[in-house]
């Protein structure tokens, strides 16, 4: 997802989604190499037209993810949630380029090696560690993540935005939906949980989707298969016990034709993939 940011940060300012200047810096390797290459005109079409042949809508859907999730966390700042929790953050970097972001405290949750590695990096490229942001080292199969939140400060009777981006899919529907319901504990009541997800149809094959059979190959090849899914259809009814209300859910397709008008560029986005909000309601 760096990788897919930073390409996106080096597109013309009239045509991209948004940007990150601390995507190429948090690279490495082969990553860092191709992000340098792209941004040259000819190298730039042909890193992109690699990435839709191997890994079809992967890249559209991660950028139109991106900004549709950072539309959504800078409504719940404004509209009053004064915590953001980033679950497996990642190399995340929305606690330091979000205006509204930087303004409120950030608690980024991962696991402690990939938390080390990004501070390592941040440091490196900005000289310092941003001063909002908490960074929560989680064992997910040892620790208690309720515990290291609040030990770390975070209030649990305080508004919050909580973004589940990229980690459903691959895990257990027990894990997922024990997830939730440890979010329904954490989240205090108006509080937003905005969270991606794949269609169950595209991973059951129940539904035919472009490009989504690929992808699934893909993703299995790589060492990380896509595990779990929602149907759309009775997410509501899913959340609704866990005493979440789904606001709104749309595919990444739906994104960009909100996000892309056809004279600018055409990023496809995926029928199968998809970003929804759901409000924490009280008891």
């Amino acid at each position: 997802m760096a990788f897919f940011r930073a390409l996106e940060t080096q597109e013309h300012p009239a045509r991209r989604l948004f940007e990150d200047p601390y995507a190429f810096p948090l690279l490495s390797g082969p990553l860092r190499t191709f992000a340098r290459l792209a941004r040259f005109p000819v190298m730039g079409k042909l890193v992109h037209a690699i990435l839709e042949r191997g890994w079809p809508y992967t890249r559209s859907s991660g950028v139109l993810r991106t900004r549709a999730i950072d539309d959504l966390v800078g409504e719940a700042i404004r509209s009053g949630a004064c915590q953001l929790v980033l679950l497996g953050a990642g190399f995340d970097t929305r606690g330091c380029r979000l205006q509204e972001a930087r303004e409120i405290v950030v608690f980024e949750v991962d696991h402690p090696a990939t938390q080390q590695v990004k501070q390592d990096r941040f440091h490196a490229c900005i000289g310092r560690l941003p001063s909002n942001i908490r960074y929560v080292a989680v064992d997910f199969e040892r620790d208690d993540l309720e515990a290291k939140l609040i030990e770390a400060g975070y209030d649990p009777e305080r508004p919050a935005v909580a973004v589940w981006e990229g980690v459903i899919s691959y895990l257990t529907e027990s894990a997922v939906r024990g997830t939730f319901t440890l979010l329904a504990r954490l989240l205090a009541p108006s509080s937003c949980l905005i969270f991606t997800y794949m269609h169950k149809g595209a991973l059951d094959g129940s539904r035919v989707f472009p490009g989504a059979r690929r992808w699934r190959s893909w993703v299995s090849f790589s060492g990380e298969p896509f595990i779990s899914g929602f149907d759309p259809d009775t997410l509501p009814q899913m959340l609704k016990p866990l005493r979440f209300l789904l606001r709104s859910d749309a595919s990444t397709e739906e994104i960009a034709r909100h996000y892309c008008p056809p004279l600018h560029r055409k990023e496809p986005g995926s029928q199968a993939y998809r970003v929804a909000t759901a409000t924490r309601v009280g008891t």
